[in-house]
């Protein structure tokens, strides 16, 4: 609410040059005017002197004025409320039914408090909506969002307000959730970083709920013709104790994989099973995992989740060079050798040439398909080897690139072109953390990560020292440990041109993210589980079509929405920018075409909403002046998953966390009076100036000229020349 006070007045005049020099001419310029009109011929009467005087003087001083370039200064103050940014969860978990009751109409019931309508009619409310994003919306459409958004990511939803209403004085931040959080990083420790109050609104019912899930469905991506994939599934189930469920596990080929009766033993029960299935050819396989619905669950849509996994003729061989026997070596070894889609081989350098005496082999570097350096190429760095796999590198093959404080920048400049970054000379590093940056379907095509970059132990980087190229993608950036919040560049950067891929990682000693985690075992895995992302996405291929569709996942969640990308080329493989690629998706006896837009440098995308559940195919074509280019399809699946679904209680207990940690408080959404006692915002006076320039304004010209106008008139009438 803003209320102006009575006073608009000038805070004064300034002068292109010094207001005393205009005084002094001005003075002169009313003595000339009374010299020369003193005595008269023909002689006229006095007041017609004295009124010529004036004239001409007040002429000559409205000339200086506008010579002078005068600018007046208007001072306006008003009194203004601080803003309250209001936060609506719209994610998937609004849909549960605690006690008959639906969340969402408990969040519909305080929206509509005259109170809080109060406050958006004023002026003082930011609204938005959150789930997997947060988007800035009016307070009136609040409620006409449905609960659909996959995930939950709070601290990513205040932030992005805050940074939306930047330029505005902030007094409250208002968070009504049920406290689910799966993306992002950790709210209750994000919320002590806050400068601003969040006073946390609960919704839905905190108690353990009656629920049997598949939490994870685990196998690779990627498996290989002729081996054994491993498939692992992990059940939970709480407040069922005594009841018995089954487990299936099938392919989309109908076979059925594992076929198991499960005892629900005790109030919470958790157990992994595995099973492992032979890849017979090649091509797309999808596995799905299904568990008989039990007797008193809330939630039936947690019950069944599926992986697509891509079968490949044989292993992909993967070469790591190293500058010298890091720990990260090791590690990076231990990552890629859990992945069962790769085989590796490995040269780490010493001053006596490589550990274990291995020797340099030009067919080592002529097979590799993947390159992996890990603080490398050094000054000292075997040159043979070097220049064999540089060459490679150049040519295209994918790269990993670990940054490190032994790396030679003038050598490393050999591959310069392929590298997601621009690396700086520097000489010291400083111990950094990790921030989330874009996203990538690489990373995010899994799920979301073990840990999420915020919840890693620090590194070492080189702070302002590394530059992020226009083309790339930026995961993950780091800043200083002692300063968080100024940012000290990119971390985990991606770069795709002319279906040549790599991926650059510009901080180091890395080992520590695994032994820093070691008490969370899953979070652990986030080390092996990014090198897996990481060599998938490097390794997938990208075949030379002209015109190349897919989708940024195989498997969805309802309600997710599904990005179509397309990528279209002419025949000597340059980017097309001016093609019109249409795309047609099939679930059924239901079509919808898709007309996909430019993004520039041969990209195009477009954005579906699913219709349900189910396999989904699609095929597409790109035409430039009635040519048609080339024509591509796939196919994905929609499922009823949803992450919100894995923990169906609400979660005051972080909500109370955050509102603790950031100096707010919580509330129930159902008891919300004494939030609204506290949401009184304290007023401020808000000054503002503005400059006015008057020596350009036509109405000074305008008087101007009447002034000289009406002095040659009465001259003229006095026979005056």
């Amino acid at each position: 609410m803003s209320l102006t006070l009575p006073l608009l007045a000038i805070r004064g005049v300034t002068f292109s040059s010094p207001a005393v020099l205009f005084l002094v001419f001005a003075l002169v310029a009313v003595v000339l005017s009374v010299v020369v009109y003193r005595r008269t011929l023909p002689p006229v009467s006095p007041w017609r002197r004295r009124l010529l005087a004036l004239i001409r003087a007040v002429a000559l001083t409205l000339i200086l004025f506008l010579i002078f370039e005068p600018v007046v200064k208007w001072l306006n103050r008003s009194e203004e409320r601080a803003k309250i940014l209001l936060l609506v969860d719209r994610s998937a978990s609004m849909q549960i039914e605690d006690n008959g009751v639906v969340r969402d109409s408990t969040v519909n019931k305080f929206l509509r408090d005259a109170r809080l309508t109060t406050l958006a009619n004023d002026g003082e409310l930011r609204s938005f909506v959150f789930g997997d994003s947060a988007i800035q919306t009016s307070f009136d459409s609040l409620r006409g969002w449905a609960p659909n958004m996959v995930g939950s990511d709070p601290a990513n939803a205040w932030q992005v307000a805050r940074s939306a209403a930047a330029t505005e004085d902030v007094g409250a931040i208002v968070l009504v959730t049920d406290g689910a959080q799966n993306m992002g990083p950790n709210p209750e420790r994000e919320a002590a970083q806050s400068s601003i109050p969040i006073y946390a609104v609960g919704v839905g019912d905190s108690t353990v709920r009656r629920d049997a899930l598949i939490a994870d469905l685990l196998t690779n991506d990627i498996a290989y013709k002729g081996t054994q994939v491993p498939v692992r599934v992990r059940v939970q189930a709480q407040g069922l104790a005594g009841q018995t469920t089954r487990l299936r596990i099938v392919d989309s080929k109908s076979r059925t994989l594992l076929d198991e009766q499960i005892n629900l033993n005790g109030s919470v029960f958790e157990k992994t099973f595995e099973t492992k299935f032979a890849a017979e050819s090649e091509g797309e396989l999808r596995v799905t995992a299904i568990l008989d619905s039990v007797s008193g669950e809330v939630s039936q849509e947690n019950n069944r989740r599926s992986q697509v996994i891509r079968i490949l003729d044989a292993k992909y061989n993967v070469l790591v060079i190293a500058g010298s026997p890091v720990p990260d070596v090791s590690f990076v070894r231990q990552a890629l050798d859990l992945d069962t889609t790769v085989s590796v081989s490995m040269y780490v350098e010493t001053p006596n040439g490589f550990v274990g005496g291995k020797r340099f082999s030009e067919d080592d570097v002529r097979n590799a398909e993947m390159f992996v350096l890990v603080d490398y190429p050094t000054n000292s760095s075997n040159g043979a080897l070097w220049n064999a796999a540089s060459r490679r590198i150049v040519d295209g093959a994918p790269l990993l690139y670990l940054h490190g404080p032994n790396v030679s920048l003038s050598r490393l400049e050999t591959i310069g072109a392929r590298l997601p970054m621009d690396f700086q000379p520097q000489t010291a590093f400083d111990r950094v953390v990790l921030r989330d940056g874009g996203s990538h379907s690489a990373l995010t095509a899994r799920g979301p990560l073990p840990a999420a970059w915020s919840d890693l132990p620090p590194v070492l980087g080189a702070t302002g020292r590394v530059v992020l190229k226009p083309a790339a993608v930026s995961v993950a950036n780091f800043a200083m440990e002692l300063t968080p919040d100024i940012p000290g560049g990119p971390a985990v950067a991606f770069l795709e041109m002319n279906r040549r891929r790599s991926v650059a990682v510009s901080v180091f000693e890395f080992y520590r993210w695994r032994l820093g985690l070691a008490k969370n075992p899953a979070a652990s895995q986030f080390e092996s589980e990014l090198f897996s992302r990481l060599s998938a996405w490097l390794l997938a291929p990208t075949e030379e079509k002209q015109v190349k569709l897919s989708t940024d996942k195989k498997v969805y969640s309802t309600g997710e929405p599904v990005r179509v990308q397309g990528q279209v080329y002419a025949a000597d493989l340059s980017p097309i920018n001016d093609a019109s690629v249409l795309v047609d998706v099939k679930s059924g006896d239901k079509t919808e075409l898709l007309s996909l837009q430019g993004k520039g440098n041969g990209l195009y995308e477009a954005q579906f909403s699913a219709w349900g559940s189910g396999d989904y195919t699609y095929s597409g074509y790109a035409v430039v002046r009635d040519d048609t280019l080339g024509r591509d399809k796939g196919s994905f699946v929609v499922e009823k998953f949803n992450l919100e679904w894995l923990d169906a209680r609400a979660r005051w207990d972080v909500l109370q966390g955050i509102a603790r940690n950031s100096g707010g408080t919580f509330v129930s959404a159902a008891r919300p009076d004494s939030l609204f006692n506290r949401l009184s915002m304290p007023t401020k006076i808000v000054e503002t100036t503005r400059e006015i320039p008057l020596w350009n304004r036509p109405l000074f010209l305008w008087i101007l000229i009447g002034l000289l106008a009406v002095e040659w008139l009465l001259r003229k009438r006095s026979g005056m020349l």
